[in-house]
Order: structure tokens, then C-alpha cells, then sequence
């Protein structure tokens, strides 16, 4: 594959997660990520919504966080066996509480990350780059 045919996987690999995050953000009260450069990687595809970092955080304190101030949420923690478990207990303990996690966002970004061989959202960040040459 040469430089441009990855430039344009690049670009429509960018496109189609743009617009999942784009319905994403319209609607979901707040986005769950691990740390603190997830956070930026959505924040420079253009969420509006609160993104909330779960590191640093007792689960308890988190969902007692979330529950207060959201009705929907997803989680986008990465891809790994880490992520997933975290993913599992956060899914587990906000819907006991009351609060609705979106799955479907998390999947279909798994799916066209998967794809591409990342299997985390600060990814997004090194994707950008490549298209726009720009620093992030």
C-alpha cells in the first residue's frame, strides 16, 4: 500500500468515526474514558458533552459521580482486556443505579478502530495527525 492509498484509509476511517461520534454526542449525556489523553483525542473530534475520566477514582465515587448528573452515558475505555473489564463493572454498576449506557457508540467505534489494528481511543489523536498534520 503506498502513501496515498493510506491517506485515504486514514481519511475515511476518520470520516466514519466522526460521524458515530457526532450521533454519539447528540445522544448521550457523557462520555467515559480512561485518562486524560482519550479525553483529548474526543475533544478533538468535537464532543461537546462532558467527558469524564474514570482513573484516579474509586468505582463508587465514579458511579456515584455519574449517577448524580447523567441519565446516559458511554464508556469508551480501550480495547484491551483492561479496558473491557473496567468497561464490564462500570456497565454493571451504572445501570444498577439508574443510569442507561449506551453500548452500541462503544461497539461500532471498536469495530472501525478494530479494523484499523488500534485498540485505543487515544489513537484518534495519531489518526488526526496523519490526516491533518497537525500537533494535538
Amino acid at each position: 500500500m503506498d502513501y496515498s492509498d493510506r491517506v485515504k484509509l486514514d481519511y475515511e476511517t476518520y470520516t466514519e468515526l466522526e460521524s458515530i461520534i457526532e450521533e454519539m454526542d447528540d445522544f448521550v449525556d457523557a462520555i467515559v474514558v480512561e485518562g486524560i489523553r482519550d479525553k483529548r483525542a474526543l475533544e478533538g473530534m468535537g464532543i461537546t458533552k462532558e467527558i469524564v475520566t474514570c482513573a484516579r477514582r474509586s468505582h463508587t465515587e465514579f458511579v456515584d459521580y455519574l449517577s448524580l448528573r447523567h441519565k446516559s452515558v458511554t464508556i469508551l475505555t480501550d480495547y484491551d482486556r483492561t479496558g473491557k473489564q473496567i468497561n464490564k463493572k462500570l456497565t454493571s454498576r451504572l445501570e444498577r443505579v439508574g443510569v442507561k449506557v449506551e453500548n452500541r457508540y462503544r461497539e461500532r467505534i471498536g469495530r472501525v478502530l478494530g479494523l484499523r489494528g488500534m485498540k485505543c481511543i487515544e489513537s484518534l489523536n495519531s489518526l488526526m495527525k496523519r490526516i491533518f498534520f497537525v500537533e494535538l
